[in-house]
């Protein structure tokens, strides 16, 4: 940190006249920081629904110097946005869109844009059982897929009821024969529908709207507290019988598991991993920079060791391994609730102990800091920001930022959080009973330290001379988004009759380093798989005893590939296929009258394809095929072609042959003699000689046509040819007879035309037999 040194004279002349005392105040600077400072914008608090709350929203977090906004934009089934999946709230405008007008004016002030989506909770209806408040909408999910009965007022099982449940009886915190909780309703994601309808609903909200980051809320089971639970018993939810039914028979079960069951509390855990692998992947696919974060399960006090996390809430009692989740790299930003009152001890302890974890469990990936302002003082807020932002871990390692929760409630007088009456806060300067302040003054302490007037400190100037927020934040760069060096992978695993694998196993193997990825299918047959190195892989998935393939699947550094799994054979050698333009010949007897193009595609079987090669002299020499082949020689051309695959292995040649005739056959034709005399009347023999050529398929016939300008019908048959040349003679019986004032005499035109075995035809040839009126010179 550098120091600069600012100094002013002050005159003490009621002291001494004479003595001057220079006081030196200093203030630091330091490099701009890199982290994210950021607002959660839950909409059931804080209205987002007209153009002037956008402004308000952005202007608040301009105030703080924050840079990201996480603006809650699906609630319970229902959008602050354009989607045809589910309808929009009813208190917006008519055509006006929250989400669209946010990115437009936050982005035009460098503030980023996440949309908070709630995944799991997609109803809320207050109200003891049997009353039901239904959406208005009737495509609403909940609508849709709740399996609410009008008549019974019921919430009735079926293979179009998503919900998840307990198998609990209905008390404080479940009602609707366990399908609410709270008040609210949740699908489960062991339905695979309810997953597939899930990433939809996500994906056209990725590919519609330019959001910076895509943040999701309550990928989970529902939490709830109606029963004594712990770790050894396990959480009773998660029960909607297509999970169950397909648990059972992945497992060869009956029955419903019991809550605590090893291998049902991993199956659900499952479940919420698979649609956060879905999700992530999906959308980087679509968008490789856009960042996915996550508000995930902080409660109770934070683990310590490996071994406590399996004691976490998170872990147990609603099965969102989020630690696993950082590790494997689904999420690009992980964000617990470490929401904790910092004036109560036990509390701050906590606080501090899920920051520690957090922060020493990023891996590969990034993570920030929950604060609930909504539950502390301004002080104590500050002291949590300080703690997240500019105190490493025991490790070393830091948080790259925070967000509020929230904005609307930024700060509250100290409670016990017990009874609502107001206690004494430890942080105030001097400590005192402080009550709620405005966002601006929250605004103020995170940039001044200070009042909005100046008066009030929030932080002690000697031990926080420069405030939390003094500065401008640059947005975090995150190395595995801006200069990628792994790629990903993801697919369908399919029988060829389009039937889906249901948890099959999956391994990816790079077929150049032997290096393999295990994992499964969730319940739509997806599968995935993030943080490859680049190469080719063969994918193979296994369930009972089917076994299906993906032979050859490149991975790319900063992309997600797709590759579908649906083989049921190996692809052991490359398989070459040729394409002909024209794809049939335009000849007759399978002969190109032009010269044909050969394209030549391939596939590498499971090892990728190394090269494609052809040749011409029976496989004495192999060219590379780098391009389409024209075949220009006339005649009968073989061409063989094969492919090899990484490994070197060699398909059997496979050839097509081409006959191509470029050129018409020649004809030549004389007759002898060419002249009669005497003019006697008698039938007199005309030799007719015929000479033929043909390069490419050879001769097939000639035919003639023989005119006498006297109108006599005379003719000669057509003959058969084969060959590239012949030689021929015809005989042809003409009168040698004119008529007495016919000066020129009597002309006969003999003419023919050859043809060749590509159905090309030659030029006419012709000669001549005259009957002469006498000999007189011409």
């Amino acid at each position: 940190m550098k120091a600069k040194y600012f100094c002013r004279r002050l005159s003490l002349s009621a002291i001494v006249s004479t003595l001057s005392l220079v006081l030196c105040l200093s203030t630091f600077s330091s490099a701009q920081r890199s982290e994210y400072r950021g607002f959660w914008i839950d909409n059931i608090n804080t209205d987002f629904n007209r153009h002037t709350d956008i402004v308000g929203i952005v202007n608040r977090a301009k105030s703080a110097k924050a840079n990201a906004i996480f603006a809650q934009v699906r609630r319970r089934g229902d959008a602050w946005y354009i989607t045809p999946f589910e309808p929009k709230f009813g208190l917006i405008p008519a055509g006006f869109d929250p989400l669209a007008d946010l990115i437009t004016v936050a982005h035009s002030e460098g503030i980023e844009v996440h949309a908070f989506v709630v995944v799991g909770a997609v109803h809320q209806s207050n109200g003891a059982p049997p009353a039901m408040t239904l959406p208005t909408s009737p495509i609403h999910v909940f609508n849709q897929h709740g399996g609410f009965d009008p008549v019974s007022r019921t919430i009735v099982p079926g293979p179009n009821n998503w919900l998840t449940r307990t198998l609990l009886p209905d008390g404080l915190s479940t009602s609707f024969q366990g399908h609410r909780f709270g008040s609210d309703f949740w699908i489960d994601f062991g339905h695979p529908d309810a997953a597939a309808y899930t990433v939809n609903v996500l994906m056209h909200l990725v590919n519609n709207y330019n959001i910076d980051g895509l943040h999701l809320d309550s990928v989970r089971y529902p939490d709830f507290t109606g029963t004594v639970q712990t770790p050894a018993t396990g959480s009773n939810v998660g029960y909607n019988p297509a999970s169950v039914n397909r648990f059972n028979l992945h497992y060869s079960r009956i029955g419903n598991p019991a809550a605590n069951d090893p291998q049902w509390s991993q199956w659900r855990r499952d479940q919420v991993t698979n649609i956060a692998r879905r999700i992530y992947l999906n959308a980087i696919g679509s968008r490789p920079n856009l960042k996915v974060s996550g508000a995930f399960i902080a409660n109770g006090d934070g683990p310590a060791t490996e071994a406590q996390w399996n004691s976490s809430d998170a872990y147990w009692r609603v099965y969102q391994d989020w630690r696993s989740w950082t590790e494997e790299g689904i999420v690009d930003m992980a964000i617990p609730t470490t929401y904790r009152r910092e004036h109560l001890a036990d509390q701050a302890a906590q606080f501090q102990h899920w920051n520690e974890w957090t922060k020493n469990h990023q891996y590969n990936r990034s993570a920030l800091i929950g604060v609930g302002n909504f539950i502390n003082p301004i002080e104590g807020n500050l002291r949590q920001v300080r703690s997240s932002l500019l105190s490493p871990s025991t490790t070393g390692n830091s948080a790259k930022g925070v967000v509020f929760f929230s904005m609307t409630t930024s700060n509250v007088g100290a409670t016990n959080g017990v009874t609502s009456g107001l206690i004494l806060n430890p942080f105030a300067i001097p400590p005192s009973v402080t009550d709620i302040r405005d966002f601006s003054e929250f605004a103020s302490s995170l940039v001044r330290g200070k009042s909005v007037n100046g008066v009030t400190r929030y932080e002690d100037p000697v031990a926080n001379p420069i405030a939390v927020f003094a500065d401008a934040a640059a947005i975090p760069v995150h190395p595995w988004k801006v200069a990628p060096t792994k790629g990903h992978l993801m697919g369908f695993v399919r029988r060829p009759d389009g039937t889906i694998l249901d948890t099959a196993n999956v391994t990816i193997q790079n077929t150049a380093t032997g290096d393999v990825r295990t994992g499964a299918t969730d319940g739509g047959g997806f599968y995935g798989a993030v943080d490859l190195a680049p190469g080719n892989y063969r994918v193979t998935a296994e369930l009972g005893t089917t076994r299906l393939y993906a032979c050859s699947a490149v991975v790319s550094a900063g992309v997600v590939t797709t590759a579908d799994v649906n083989s049921e054979t190996t692809g052991d050698p490359p398989t070459t296929t040729a394409a002909v333009i024209p794809d049939t010949p335009d000849g007759a007897n399978g002969w190109y009258l032009t010269s044909p193009t050969v394209s030549l595609s391939a596939t590498g079987g499971c090892a990728g394809l190394a090269r494609v090669e052809y040749s011409f002299d029976k496989g004495e020499t192999w060219i590379t095929y780098d391009g389409p082949v024209t075949i220009e020689q006339e005649g009968i051309t073989t061409m063989l072609f094969r492919a090899i695959d990484q490994t070197g292995t060699v398909e059997p040649a496979g050839s097509r042959t081409f006959m191509v005739d470029l050129s018409a056959p020649t004809l030549g034709l004389t007759s002898t003699p060419s002249e009669i005399w005497p003019p006697n009347g008698s039938m007199t023999p005309i030799s007719i000689s015929g000479t033929g050529a043909d390069s490419g398929s050879g001769l097939a016939g000639v035919s003639y046509v023989v005119t006498d300008e006297y109108g006599t019908a005379l003719s000669i048959e057509p003959r058969s040819l084969e060959g590239a040349s012949a030689n021929w003679f015809e005989t042809l019986l003409v009168e040698a007879r004119r008529n007495g004032n016919d000066r020129d005499g009597r002309l006969y035109t003999i003419a023919a035309v050859a043809t060749d075995a590509a159905g090309r035809s030659s030029t006419v040839a012709q000669t001549t037999v005259r009957v002469l009126h006498d000999r007189r010179a011409k």
